[in-house]
């Protein structure tokens, strides 16, 4: 799972480089045709996870990337990454645990977009994002319990939460409006939880990590 981050990054930069390419090479791509159209683009939105290790069914997510398009805008390439914050619940010997995980999930879509009507159009997206985990269990709602400072985290450190990174594939769908060179859309999809992680505290697992649901969000992009 270290691993998988390099790789991501590799494959997004030859897969950004090959549409580039393709798109040079098109017949009628000289002189003053028009080469790939570059984009960035903004999405708000929720995911309900599946799993019931979450303190809430519903979180909030934000993503950010750039897109690279052939000239007709049909088939693309996004990269980028995103933030989430859902709280995992687990229990000790004092009772039940509420801890905040911060997720950052990292990686690159295909994607193939079809206008349906003027100024509109349906946009689908296949990919895969590492996702970068961190925990939060410092600030907990047991910390008077576990009578924790700074010395016992440094001598310790096996008493605190621990989860390994892991991986997540994405499907989405989403319906734009385009109004050059503006895009607002709003979509939806499902992404499955590739590399169920244990969280471990003490040495033993406490309940395994899993992010899959499906997703909702409104997005607001450019086209140049």
């Amino acid at each position: 799972m270290k691993h998988l981050l390099p790789l991501l990054s590799l494959s997004c930069a030859v897969a950004l480089a090959g549409a580039a390419g393709a798109d040079e090479a098109a017949p009628g791509a000289g002189g003053g045709a028009k080469a790939a159209r570059l984009g960035g683009e903004a999405r708000f939105g929720v995911v309900v996870f599946d799993k019931d290790c979450w303190d809430d069914s519903v979180g909030g997510a934000v993503d950010f990337g750039l897109m690279l398009w052939d000239s007709g805008e049909n088939i693309g390439v996004w990269a980028g990454l995103g933030a989430q914050g859902p709280t995992f619940q687990w229990e000790d010997d004092w009772g039940r645990v509420e801890s905040d995980v911060v997720a950052i999930p990292i990686g690159a879509s295909l994607l193939v977009r079809c206008p349906i009507a003027g100024g509109v159009a349906l946009r689908g997206e296949v990919g895969a994002r590492y996702v970068a985990m961190d925990i939060d269990d410092w600030d907990d709602d047991h910390y008077h319990h576990r009578r924790r400072d700074e010395r016992d985290r440094y001598y310790h450190p096996d008493r605190y939460l621990d989860v390994d990174d892991t991986a997540l594939a994405v499907a989405g769908l989403q319906l734009e409006f385009c109004f050059d060179p503006v895009r607002l859309s709003i979509g939806g999809g499902y992404r499955f939880d590739l590399d169920k992680q244990d969280m471990e505290y003490l040495g033993r697992s406490v309940g395994k990590v899993d992010l899959s649901g499906a997703f909702f969000y409104l997005g607001v992009g450019v086209v140049l």
